[in-house]
């Protein structure tokens, strides 16, 4: 598979009419050449990348159970689709198209490719032409039976749009600098015999087109001249590919990219895989870019398939902690501290490491140092004579 038919397929990316139409065919190179769609896919990507690798815990009255719901969230929503595709495309579309709609069907989970809102304000909006794998529902579905998630009341991908015109215009100019600064020129020189001949018009059609065309495009090649041709080559430091007609398409692409990542709130320092102030970057990332998304989807879920149940502990709650890698060498010293302190339990901790549970009770159970425990206040010391 392509990877502009992968963007276009996993995120809807493909290039549209003034009617919003996708136009695939006929599409010309400059039309093609867009960086910016390209910067808000690898930034999307980053995002919901992360997001996938998060398990959705479920509880029940307080504790955390693995049911039912905890299945359809981290294992198979559906028969066609395992968890960690499912939630990779529901954020990447939440972040796209600033909405996203989730159904259920026959006890499983489905993600819409398309739909229509109808808002109301006192009473419950309404879905038409819900629209999931090139199947369109018959029927129409009410704000009880979905769980629609919507990020912001302004598109950030549509933002990005307008400016799309100004820089694929700008990147056309700067890559049709780079490969003109390493053309091969000349000048060809036609003696005035030549220019008398009856064929001179055919013979320098038939140079112009045919024979330079090939000495051109091959790398070895040998140029045949009629008398009176006189090709005399022009190489210099102006005809090679230098640092400057480089730096303009690497300044574009850069201008692109942090553009989508401050619009997604996400470090470009991540998306050019700079190692630089890596923690920082990823702490600000997981902050500001990936938590929030997963946020709204956690208190949509939970007010539609909980309730008021919330407040008695049933509830679905987005662990984040499993995006970030956690070497244990790393953490060994801070380890102990989790564990004396009551933090964590030893089970709890493993799992932090993606480590395989003990199955001992005492593995399960908290505990804390002497220096964490209750001060208790001790008796007044008896005064002079008592006993």
């Amino acid at each position: 598979m392509k990877f502009a038919n992968f963007v276009s397929g996993l995120l809807d990316l493909a290039p549209r009419d003034a009617s919003g139409n996708i136009v695939l065919q006929g599409a010309t190179a400059e039309q093609r050449l867009n960086v910016e769609e390209l910067a808000i896919f690898s930034t999307i990507d980053l995002i919901a990348s992360a997001a996938s690798l998060c398990e959705w815990r479920t509880y029940q009255a307080g504790e955390r159970k693995k049911g039912e719901d905890w299945y359809s969230f981290n294992v198979e929503p559906n028969q066609n689709q395992n968890a960690a595709e499912f939630k990779r495309l529901l954020v990447a579309r939440l972040l796209r198209f600033n909405e996203a709609l989730v159904f259920e069907r026959g006890g499983a989970l489905y993600l819409a490719d398309s739909f229509t809102r109808t808002e109301y304000a006192f009473r419950p909006c309404v879905y038409t032409g819900v629209t999931c794998n090139n199947l369109t529902l018959s029927y129409t579905l009410t704000e009880p039976d979905v769980f629609y998630f919507r990020l912001a009341n302004q598109d950030a991908a549509a933002l990005l749009a307008n400016l799309r015109g100004l820089y694929s215009e700008a990147m056309k100019e700067a890559l049709d600098k780079y490969k003109k600064s390493g053309g091969r020129s000349g000048i060809l020189e036609i003696s005035g015999q030549a220019r008398g001949k009856k064929t001179f018009e055919t013979d320098l059609d038939k140079l112009m087109n045919e024979r330079f065309k090939t000495f051109f495009e091959n790398k070895n090649a040998v140029l045949p001249l009629l008398d009176g041709f006189h090709y005399v080559p022009q190489d210099g430091a102006a005809t090679q590919k230098g640092a400057n007609e480089i730096s303009d398409l690497d300044s574009l692409i850069k201008q692109a990219q942090d553009r989508a990542c401050n619009v997604y709130h996400v470090a470009p320092s991540l998306l050019r895989g700079e190692v630089t102030n890596i923690d920082e970057a990823i702490r600000s990332t997981l902050s500001f870019g990936v938590k929030p998304p997963l946020r709204l989807i956690e208190t949509e879920i939970n007010r539609k398939a909980y309730g008021k149940d919330v407040l008695n502990g049933w509830k679905m709650m987005v662990d984040t902690t499993h995006i970030r890698l956690v070497d244990v060498f790393d953490a060994a010293a801070q380890a102990d501290k989790l564990v004396q302190d009551a933090l964590y339990s030893v089970n709890e901790l493993r799992e932090k490491f993606e480590d395989d549970p003990i199955p001992e009770r005492w593995a399960s159970e908290y505990n804390r140092t002497k220096n964490m425990e209750k001060v208790q206040p001790q008796a007044a010391a008896p005064k002079g004579g008592e006993k």
